[in-house]
């Protein structure tokens, strides 16, 4: 129980400096920021219940889907980095329960994530909780944005956090310098998921003062 909450305590800051990092990106800073304590502290508490309300309604929808045709719980980034074992999965299924299964999940990932990585921008920018969930002023900020746009965005995000994941899981023994090679490796995923927000939602605010200045002309 003691080991469970410490873990939570440090997921917690984590998150809170993360969202740190992605407030400074949003504000075109190119450098990991200062650690601020009581910053960390109140974004980690806020984000952290962003993402368990996202994650929540992500899970619970994907778990539905996966009952309906007897696959094992979605995640796109497990599915990519265990590709052998996500081809078996579809080949020992009903070849079009696979395909249906996999574009409705996907479809699912990719909608709650394309609201949540604004929702958890949009708490960094404004430090407001209910910022977050405000569905109508995320989807007009993507809309404006462009949707194939932001999914080609946060498509690089996943992908670079797969192939980063892949090496740090692969890393052969080699003195203690593996272990060096993973830290830093941790460190890397860990900025490129925050940094890719930031810079997502930096570009949605700069597409969005530029289309204000040009109708304000």
């Amino acid at each position: 129980m003691g080991a469970g909450l410490i873990t939570a305590f440090i997921s917690m800051l984590l998150t809170g400096y993360g969202l740190s990092i992605t407030r400074d990106r949003i504000n075109h800073g190119y450098r990991l920021p200062k650690i601020m304590p009581k910053d960390v502290f109140l974004f980690g508490i806020k984000g952290s219940i962003v993402y368990a309300i996202y994650i929540t309604f992500q899970i619970f929808i994907l778990n539905y889907i996966a009952s309906l045709f007897g696959f094992p719980l979605f995640n796109l980034e497990e599915m990519l980095l265990k590709f052998d074992q996500t081809l078996h999965l579809f080949f020992i299924h009903n070849p079009v329960h696979s395909i249906i299964f996999f574009v409705l999940s996907a479809i699912v990932f990719y909608v709650s994530n394309f609201f949540g990585e604004i929702g958890l921008a949009r708490l960094a920018d404004t430090k407001s909780l209910f910022s977050a969930f405000n569905f109508k002023a995320i989807y007009r900020s993507i809309e404006l944005f462009g949707w194939r746009h932001y999914a080609r965005d946060l498509t690089s995000i996943v992908v670079a956090i797969v192939i980063l994941t892949f090496i740090q899981n692969n890393l052969p023994e080699f003195f203690g310098i593996d272990l060096l090679l993973w830290m830093l490796l941790g460190v890397l995923i860990f900025a490129t998921q925050y940094l890719g927000i930031g810079a997502v939602y930096c570009n949605i605010k700069d597409n969005e003062k530029r289309l204000n200045a040009e109708n304000n002309l």
